[in-house]
């Protein structure tokens, strides 16, 4: 499953007018790390752990989704095997859990996370946290494959070209065929909230800008806004019947 998404940037200036962004849409405070953990800095929502900001060179803003595993070198090896390739790590993060980023067969990125003393998400399906995951590249088909095959999740199509992951009766992400052409292969993860006007408002205020004003989806609606700092686009969904049943 999804265990934890972060962003990272090259600069602390950077970082923090991102954490200023963030915080004004949903509502977030910060914990900040020590320069040995690079200020890697935890949002939280109601003290539940919600996302990550990190700092480095060559950061662009990406935010990556990573999945939760009990056998991180297995699970890379697995990754591999399936056509992905892994471009960092496993490495450990001092006592906190143990990353790798991996490519899978799209181009897409996205991380794997052994738990230490850090299991990740705290909160979600509530306004302010995660509710939601998706995949989209320009082979549903081979996505969708591959990350059944490495989750050991469901895959089904309950609609024409929506395929849905599944723990379970669980839905939990879906992956689908861009709708941008030339646009990369990606995760997105997107975020809960109890008004989409208001976060439209919002991040016109914080110098953002609205890329999708709103569009139905099943049981909801979606935004898309773009950060003011890194120019990433933001998915937001109003809490409804989809939010709650997943």
């Amino acid at each position: 499953m999804p265990c934890w998404v972060d962003v990272t940037v090259e600069t602390s200036e950077q970082r923090e007018a991102l954490m200023a962004f963030y915080g004004a849409l949903f509502g977030w405070t910060y914990d900040v790390g020590g320069e040995e953990m690079g200020h890697y800095t935890i949002a939280s929502r109601d003290a539940q752990a919600v996302m990550g900001f990190g700092q480095g060179p060559g950061g662009a803003g990406e935010a990556i989704t990573y999945f939760a595993t009990a056998d991180i070198a297995s699970a890379a090896r697995r990754a591999v095997e399936l056509g992905g390739q892994v471009g960092m790590g496993p490495m450990d993060v001092a006592d906190v859990g143990t990353m790798a980023i991996v490519v899978d067969v799209t181009g897409a990125r996205f991380g794997l996370w052994q738990p230490g003393t850090f299991a990740g998400f705290g909160l979600v399906y509530e306004p302010g946290a995660p509710g939601w995951f998706d995949h989209t590249s320009s082979d549903p088909e081979a996505a969708g494959n591959f990350y059944r095959e490495l989750t050991g999740m469901s895959l089904s199509e309950p609609e024409p070209g929506m395929k849905v992951l599944a723990n379970g009766e669980q839905w939990f992400a879906s992956v689908s065929a861009n709708e941008m052409a030339g646009r990369a292969a990606q995760w997105n993860a997107i975020y809960v909230t109890d008004s989409l006007e208001r976060v439209r408002a919002t991040a016109r205020a914080q110098g953002g800008t609205v890329v999708l004003e709103e569009m139905p989806v099943p049981g909801s609606a979606i935004t898309v806004v773009a950060d003011p700092v890194m120019n990433t686009m933001v998915t937001v969904m109003r809490a409804g019947d989809h939010a709650a049943d997943a």
